[in-house]
């Protein structure tokens, strides 16, 4: 039966029994690579497993990975939570004994194992460094050997810094599925192997090459490992290698960035021989949005999919199984759930802006592409949520060194996870009166205005996430008619008065308005000499840089870019520079808890008690480090520096609006109706807000959403 067959047999669900002759010698390989996929050992035999697999990282909130921080009960809580849903556990280097006690121990009373898929990290500056990957032979040789010898259960590893240590002591080797070696590998290094080594052969005692210098490299890596675990250990398992689109070895003649289609690995030059029955397996990691190809080859983006819709990612998936005679896993796919977007995908998998709900939505619908093209199966990216990451479209308003001690929910590379940190402390954005006990309580000067535009209170908090600012309204007859009241918020960092949009005709000392006009109508605007946006994509975005360096341009969307414009090749198509308006608002219930819960949202408003809630996340209003209170620097010549600051100034007004959201004209030195603190002499008086610096983060874990649906579907 051929692979394609072989599988569709076997389905989504799991497996169908391939018992052989090989009987219950508990010597044989735990885990084999089969013509048509991955076998386990049983009682009975080997029988066929699709892979339906989660990544697991190294990191958690105030620690990055190389800290090695996470405990044997965040393991055991870990595991036990992804073992219900899937079957396959990949890391993707050493981690601490913890984790392999934590496996043995649930394994030890699990009705199902979960197999470990265990990585070997190759660090990624030394080997750009390097001028051909054999640069750091030696180094990764090391680094494999001492993996093999955590499996097994039998070695102290010395503290090193960025790598977990400690004695390790239980062998896992009876539920490894296999070794998956390296990373998402730079083309511009494979390309300098290639160039550098030329044409030969490598001939291992059990994995052999003779394709290209970088494919032998791979090879001549696995085959060392193999003899090491082979020697030492008696006992072998499948080995792999990472691969990503990038590297692939299709044809991409769409792809409109070189580098992306420069160089290609080809599983296929990587062969076994007969002294290894384990066998190998092909791995790539594939995302929907990335790269441009996907949105760009038609017989990708008009491929119809097993549900009768056009799918880029099936009609890449199922290009590329035709392309190896290896069986295949997808060891990383995903969407996260951040609030940011970094780029698009033409049919909606987008890298950003869903919500938990979505993104669980997404991932199994994915996954179900995953097996219908005929892989051997996924491993969804990722386990947990990972604050250290950053996004190219955002990583230049960040403090590096400073990214796990808060939430930036503006991040998708930081929200990919089904475990969530849930910052300690934080409103909910859902009505709850008693979350705001501790706040900052400001009222109004006077009340002299009808109640109807009334700001009777205003409260002013923070949490990891952003800026949280709570608006009592005063009494009315119809809550909330948003045609005869809009709120304003002024919030400001560097202490410059400036004219307030909106024709309120008034002044303050705002870097940022956010106006409230209603679900559809509410948006975060910055002055445009503040506009960091304009900073560092100005010029591509084509704005008129001295009205945006002098302010002259007023208060301008708050924005980000989700791809920076190209030519695609065989059409010669141009493909605009594009950005979206984050700034936009949404509004909904912030609470998991709710049935209505909706993990994008902004914006709560409680009827009953006549309370608008907002929060704003930090990079929205130039923070670039709240724990160290750091903010974008105030200067264009200064670029994307940060300086130190002490707090933030919030005022809050109503005004009635226009058709277009302006304020209409009344008598008054503003057409600002009333305000909190109060309105002096055509200012909009603000309030200083401050905070305590930290040095750790307090979070609580949650099951996202998305964990829940891919529990149901996965089930």
């Amino acid at each position: 039966m051929d692979r394609r067959r072989f599988l569709r047999t076997v389905g989504v669900t799991g497996a169908v029994s391939t018992a052989g002759c090989l009987g219950q010698d508990s010597t044989q390989p735990v885990a084999r690579v089969g013509a048509d996929g991955f076998e386990r050992r049983t009682d009975d035999g080997y029988e066929s497993m699709i892979i339906r697999g989660l990544n697991i990282g190294m990191a958690k909130p105030g620690y990055f990975p190389g800290s090695a921080a996470i405990t044997r009960a965040e393991y055991d809580r870990w595991i036990a939570a992804i073992g219900d849903i899937a079957n396959v556990i990949r890391n993707y280097t050493i981690h601490p004994p913890a984790f392999y006690r934590a496996l043995a121990a649930y394994n030890a009373d699990a009705a199902e194992p979960l197999y470990l898929l265990q990585g070997t990290w190759v660090p990624h500056d030394p080997l750009v460094s390097a001028d051909d990957a054999t640069g750091v032979s030696e180094t990764v040789d090391q680094e494999l050997q001492r993996t093999v010898d955590v499996v097994h259960g039998a070695t102290t590893l010395p503290e090193r810094p960025g790598h977990a240590s400690g004695v390790y002591d239980v062998d896992v080797h009876e539920w490894l599925l296999g070794y998956l070696f390296g990373i998402e590998w730079p083309p511009d290094v494979v390309e300098a192997t290639n160039q550098a080594i030329g044409t030969g052969t490598y001939s291992g005692s059990y994995v052999q090459s003779d394709g290209h210098a970088f494919e032998r490299w791979l090879a001549e890596r696995l085959d060392r490992a193999v003899d090491y675990e082979t020697v030492n250990y008696d006992a072998q398992a499948p080995v792999g290698f990472v691969n990503w689109v990038t590297t692939d070895p299709l044809e991409h003649p769409y792809e409109p960035f070189a580098n992306e289609d420069l160089v290609g690995i080809d599983p296929d030059a990587v062969v076994t021989t007969d002294q290894f029955a384990p066998g190998t397996f092909a791995a790539y990691h594939v995302y929907p949005y990335y790269p441009d190809l996907l949105n760009e080859t038609p017989e990708y983006v008009d491929y119809i999919d097993h549900r009768g819709e056009p799918n880029s990612y099936a009609g890449y998936l199922n290009d590329l199984v035709g392309q190896t005679n290896h069986p295949m896993i997808v060891a990383e796919f995903g969407v996260p759930s951040s609030r940011g977007i970094a780029h698009r995908d033409v049919h909606g998998r987008d890298q950003g802006q869903h919500t938990e709900q979505t993104q669980g939505e997404i991932v199994a619908a994915m996954y179900e592409d995953i097996v219908e093209a005929d892989t051997a199966g996924g491993i969804a990216f990722a386990w947990q949520n990972e604050w250290f990451k950053r996004t190219w479209n955002l990583d230049a308003r960040s403090v590096p060194g400073r990214r796990p001690y808060w939430s930036n929910i503006e991040t998708p590379e930081q929200r990919f996870g089904l475990l969530a940190f849930d910052p300690d402390n934080a409103v909910s954005l859902s009505g709850e009166s008693s979350e705001w006990a501790d706040a900052t309580v400001v009222e109004p000067a006077t009340t002299d205005v009808a109640s109807t535009h009334q700001v009777s209170e205003l409260r002013i908090s923070h949490s990891l996430e952003g800026l949280e600012i709570r608006v009592t309204l005063g009494e009315m007859s119809e809550w909330i008619n948003w045609t005869q009241i809009n709120v304003l918020l002024a919030i400001g960092l560097r202490g410059t008065e400036t004219t307030l949009p909106l024709g309120t005709e008034a002044i303050a000392d705002a870097d940022f308005v956010a106006r409230l006009g209603g679900p559809s109508d509410s948006r975060l605007l910055t002055h445009s000499s503040y506009d960091v946006f304009a900073r560092e994509f100005g010029t591509g975005a084509d704005l008129p840089m001295s009205e945006y360096r002098d302010g002259s341009a007023g208060f301008v969307p708050v924005r980000e870019p989700i791809n920076r414009g190209y030519t695609v090749p065989p059409t010669g198509e141009e493909v605009p520079f594009e950005a979206v308006e984050t700034g936009m608002l949404t509004y909904g219930i912030g609470s998991p808890s709710s049935s209505e819960y909706n993990s994008l949202t902004d914006v709560h408003v409680d009827t009953a008690n006549r309370t608008i809630e907002l929060r704003i996340p930090w990079i929205l209003l130039n923070v670039a480090d709240p724990s160290t209170k750091q903010r974008i620097a105030s200067d264009w010549s200064d670029g994307l520096d940060t300086v130190s600051f002490e707090s933030v100034t919030v005022g809050a007004a109503t005004y009635r609006p226009t058709a277009d959201g302006q304020a209409q004209a009344i008598d008054g030195s503003t057409n600002l109706v009333h305000a909190t603190p109060s309105i002096t002499d055509g200012t909009l008086e603000t309030i200083a807000y401050e905070w305590e610096r930290w040095d750790q983060p307090s979070y609580t874990e949650r099951l996202k959403k998305s964990y829940h649906v891919l529990q149901d579907r996965w089930e």
